[in-house]
C-alpha cells in the first residue's frame, strides 16, 4: 500500500467526523439563538406594563345608562309609548335596550350614570370630560306621551352638573360649580372601576348632545366619545305650559291622564 493510500482513507475518516460535527454544532449554535432570542423578549416584555399590547382602548365603556327616578321623561311618538300601567312606563323608560330602539327626552332635568373601567396596567388619565352639542338647541317640544319619573333628590352619587343649554356647556362640580377639569383628572388603573353621575339641566330648549373625553394612555394623547344607549346622543327638552297628550302619574298609576284631566286637582274617579 502507499502512502497516499493512508493518508486518502485518513483524510476521508475526517470528513466524514467533520460534516456531522459541522451539523451537530449547527443546531446547537440554532437552539442557543433561538433560547437567546426567547430569553430577550421574555426579558423585555416583563419590563413593560400588563396590557401593553393588548388592542384598541385603555378605557372600557361598561355601561352608560339614565338613573332610576332622575326626572321626567317625554316619548314623541305615541306608538312608543304602548306602556300597560305607570310601572310598565317606569320600568322602560329606565331601561337602556328600550331607550336604544325609542326616540326619549328628559324634561328639565336628567341625570345619567356612565361606568368606566380601566384596561391597561399602566394608568389611564382622564385630562378633560366635556359636553358637546350635536347641532344646535331647538325649540321646547310641546306634544308626546310624558312619564313622571318624579325625582327623589340629588342621591349622593351625583358627582358633576351640566347646564346643557348654555351658551358654552361645561361640566362643574355638584357641591361648589366649580369647573372639575380646571386642573382636576380622573386616573384610572387596570381593573378599577369609576362610575360618573352627570346632571343634566335645560331652562327650556332641546339640545341634544354628547360626552368627548381626551385621555393619556400610554404616554398618547387619545380621545373617545361618550353616548346614550343604542349610540343615540344624550336629548332633553325643557318644560312646556300645557299638558301633554298623554301623562303617566302617579295620579293614576293604571292609565295615562288626558290634558283635561292632568289639570285637576285630585285623581280621575276611575283612578282612585
Amino acid at each position: 500500500m502507499t502512502d497516499e493510500q493512508p493518508r486518502a482513507k485518513q483524510g476521508h475518516v475526517a470528513s466524514l467526523v467533520k460534516k456531522p460535527a459541522t451539523w451537530v454544532i449547527g443546531v446547537v449554535l440554532v437552539a442557543l439563538t433561538a433560547t437567546f432570542s426567547s430569553g430577550l423578549q421574555d426579558l423585555f416584555t416583563g419590563l413593560l406594563p400588563d396590557g401593553w399590547n393588548e388592542p384598541g382602548s385603555g378605557i372600557e365603556l361598561v355601561d352608560v345608562r339614565r338613573q332610576p327616578m332622575s326626572g321626567r321623561v317625554l316619548v314623541p311618538q305615541p306608538e312608543s309609548a304602548r306602556f300597560d300601567d305607570l310601572s310598565d312606563a317606569l320600568t322602560k323608560v329606565n331601561d337602556p335596550e328600550w331607550e336604544a330602539a325609542n326616540e326619549s327626552y328628559a324634561v328639565n332635568r336628567v341625570t345619567w350614570e356612565v361606568t368606566l373601567v380601566g384596561r391597561h396596567r399602566d394608568p389611564v388619565v382622564i385630562t378633560d370630560l366635556r359636553p358637546v352639542r350635536t347641532g344646535p338647541c331647538t325649540e321646547t317640544l310641546q306634544h308626546g306621551v310624558l312619564v313622571e319619573d318624579i325625582p327623589q333628590g340629588e342621591g349622593t352619587k351625583t358627582e358633576l352638573k351640566t347646564e346643557i343649554d348654555a351658551k358654552v356647556p361645561r361640566l362643574t362640580v355638584a357641591e361648589d360649580g366649580s369647573a372639575y377639569f380646571d386642573g382636576g383628572t380622573i386616573t384610572l388603573a387596570k381593573g378599577e372601576t369609576v362610575i360618573l353621575s352627570i346632571e343634566a339641566t335645560s331652562a327650556g330648549p332641546t339640545c341634544r348632545w354628547t360626552l368627548e373625553a381626551d385621555y393619556v394612555d400610554n404616554g398618547k394623547r387619545e380621545a373617545m366619545t361618550i353616548t346614550a344607549p343604542g349610540g343615540r346622543p344624550f336629548a332633553i327638552t325643557g318644560d312646556t305650559e300645557k299638558p301633554y297628550d298623554l301623562t303617566w302619574s302617579v295620579l293614576c298609576p293604571r292609565r295615562g291622564l288626558k290634558p283635561t284631566e292632568v289639570s285637576m286637582l285630585s285623581a280621575p274617579p276611575d283612578c282612585l
